[in-house]
């Protein structure tokens, strides 16, 4: 895929102990080779788009200390299937600027001896709340 995803992007998690806790309960892929234009609004408008158990707010794209980026990053799903789909379709495929390199977290390992129905179920309630508390903070503007 070339160029810019749809515009919409998923809401973001709002504080750092929510990613933490999204990232827990989910299986994670790693992307090499992300172009400088890549960042996360870009991660989540791709990955939202193809895959429905994309976790919204689980998108980070690794930077130095001066801000730009390092070019790898993370992105997290809730059904293993569909990282193995996101595998298959993006992997070695043009993404921006740069043809991504896609893999498997290390941090896998735990997710994948959790019973996937216990898992799935976690990864709904989390995107539940995160709705929730999107449409509270949207109420209040």
């Amino acid at each position: 895929m070339q160029g810019s995803p749809e515009d919409a992007a998923p809401p973001l998690l709002d504080d750092e102990g929510e990613r933490r806790r999204a990232d827990a309960n989910g299986f994670h892929l790693f992307l090499g080779n992300l172009g400088p234009e890549v960042d996360e609004a870009f991660l989540a408008r791709l990955f939202s788009a193809r895959f429905a158990s994309f976790v919204p707010g689980s998108e980070t794209v690794k930077r130095g200390a001066d801000g730009r980026t390092r070019c790898y990053g993370y992105v997290t799903f809730s059904d293993r299937r569909d990282v193995e789909a996101a595998l298959a379709e993006l992997d070695g495929q043009p993404v921006g600027t740069c043809r991504v390199r896609l893999t498997w977290c290390r941090r896998n390992e735990e997710a994948r001896r959790m019973p996937e129905a216990q898992l799935r179920a976690r990864c709904e309630a989390r995107k539940r709340l995160i709705q929730e508390r999107i449409r509270l903070g949207t109420e209040r503007n």
